[in-house]
């Protein structure tokens, strides 16, 4: 979900792990682009894991999340969601309510951390 930088990085890295996957925008452009829309019932169950790489949910608007179908979601879908801030977000809630297994971001955090402290420290 998003077509920011994070989601450019996020998406790199699934192409080198060969992981089909599109990007979510209220606004889409391109070919593997989709608006929020699109995603129903039927999308959702094709589909496994939702990166939200939005900021929505962030410190203090904590009660946002991104708009998809929640009522969709099963104990299959794993949602990953970049903000750290508040550690357990609204879209994190709405997908453990589902049985979808959920994490944030602060291990992202983290390991980006260490990384540029490695390359600033070499």
């Amino acid at each position: 979900i998003g077509t920011g930088g994070a989601s450019k990085a996020i998406s790199y890295t699934l192409d080198a792990l060969k992981v089909p996957h599109l990007f979510v925008s209220r606004n889409p452009k391109g070919e593997y682009c989709i608006p929020y829309e699109n995603i129903d019932g039927e999308v959702m169950k094709i589909i496994s894991l939702i990166i939200n790489s939005t900021p929505v949910g962030t410190y203090p608007d904590v009660e946002d999340k991104p708009n998809l179908p929640y009522e969709h979601m099963t104990k299959n879908h794993i949602l990953y969601d970049l903000v750290y801030n508040p550690s357990n977000t609204m879209f994190m809630k709405m997908g453990k309510a589902k049985g979808a297994r959920v994490t944030n971001g602060y291990q992202m955090l983290v390991h980006q951390a260490e990384k540029s402290w490695q390359l600033w420290n070499e």
